[in-house]
């Protein structure tokens, strides 16, 4: 199951426990800040559902084409996958978080090959505290994955052929996940008006594509 919504404040009660650890358990992001997002839940093992591009807030510059930033809740194997398109020649990279039990991240291609720089980093992760992943794209077409204050970037790796993104997705392998995103953020002043979710940055909807 999975649904997008708009996050409403809510009083949380946390039971802490070993398999709520993470990199941000000492200065988490505040709940407070989730509540300005947009949220997508749901459970599955491969990428089922694409958004378009458009849907989300991209804050570039002259140095990057994207930049766009979600906070995730999950216990592990977070997946933001980038694709120019749906069909089988289109250029696609899956950037995993938290892979192998929270303990490994890395960037492949659509042959499943893991490309560039990968990461060691342990505990990204956790189902009670969300995690923020930036994902930049330069213009140069090198991905850029970083968890700031932790690591910046985690993930590098060259995307020669990813020459625009049309659509991403997002889930956590075979675990439930919630995502958050269109947030409201201190970069929201440096939005583009280009006629897409920048247009409305504060009511981006994203819309939901399923992979044929």
């Amino acid at each position: 199951m999975f649904f997008t919504r708009v996050v409403r404040p809510i009083m949380l009660v946390v039971l802490l426990s070993g398999s709520g650890q993470s990199v941000y358990n000492q200065n988490p992001v505040p709940f407070s800040k989730l509540a300005t997002c947009q949220e997508f839940t749901l459970n599955a093992e491969r990428c089922m559902h694409f958004f378009p591009i458009e849907s989300v807030k991209n804050y570039k510059t002259k140095e990057n084409k994207i930049h766009l930033k979600f906070y995730v809740m999950a216990a592990r194997d977070a997946n933001i996958v980038l694709s120019s398109g749906y069909g089988e020649n289109d250029a696609r990279y899956t950037a995993v978080i938290g892979g192998v039990e929270n303990t490994y991240s890395w960037i492949s291609n659509r042959q499943d090959t893991i490309v560039g720089q990968d990461s060691r980093l342990p505990n990204i992760l956790s189902p009670l505290y969300p995690t923020p992943i930036v994902v930049l794209q330069k213009t140069s077409g090198q991905l850029h994955i970083s968890i700031p204050s932790q690591a910046e970037p985690l993930l590098m790796a060259d995307a020669p052929d990813l020459t625009e993104v049309k659509l991403f997705c997002l889930y956590s392998w075979r675990t439930d996940s919630r995502w958050f995103f269109n947030c409201t953020e201190v970069e929201d002043s440096l939005l583009v008006i280009d006629g897409g979710c920048s247009e409305n940055a504060g009511r981006c909807q994203a819309y939901v594509n399923f992979e044929p």
